[in-house]
């Protein structure tokens, strides 16, 4: 069997999100050709009419934080499996040269709507967002998106 995706109505996305699960921000470096994952532990969805918001928080000194202002967009993947090595290993460094991708031997796929790379193999849903609005809290900023396509991974025969 292999997976493929199917597309999720923007207003019912806010479903695939679950509370105190990691998910990985995707985001496009700053170099041309880098793409760049971020774990995130605090994500939960905001609203749902007329779409799915999420909001979730992040140390602005972060490169996902950096690409998501210079970009105004990113994907929050959900892992298929929280004990996922992907998801720690992607959290071990941040840096604007790192190419996670080759570094950790991760697939990606071009997302549909906006320039980030889904890591395929390690994902079981992801939701494609435009940036919202960033809001500086202390030491943390919020980051808002609104969902823009949204997929969950079906299993068809292959």
């Amino acid at each position: 069997m292999s997976a493929v995706f199917r597309s999720e109505p923007l207003e019912k996305a806010y479903k695939m999100v679950e509370a105190e699960k990691a998910v990985l921000i995707a985001t496009k470096g700053y170099k041309e050709g880098l793409y760049d994952l971020t774990p995130i532990a605090w994500i939960m969805p905001m609203d749902y009419e007329p779409v799915t918001k999420i909001i979730f928080s992040c140390d602005p000194k972060h490169q996902a934080a950096r690409n998501i202002k210079r970009s105004g967009h990113f994907a929050v993947c959900l892992p298929e499996k929280q004990s996922d090595p992907v998801i720690e290993k992607c959290g071990s460094i941040s840096s604007e040269d790192a190419d996670k991708f080759a570094r950790f031997g991760i697939t990606g796929q071009q997302a549909s709507l906006i320039d980030v790379r889904i890591p395929i193999e390690n994902t079981a849903a992801w939701i494609e967002c435009r940036l919202v609005r960033t809001i500086t809290e202390g030491s943390v900023e919020l980051f808002i998106g609104q969902a823009v396509a949204a997929f969950r991974k079906s299993q068809a025969e292959g």
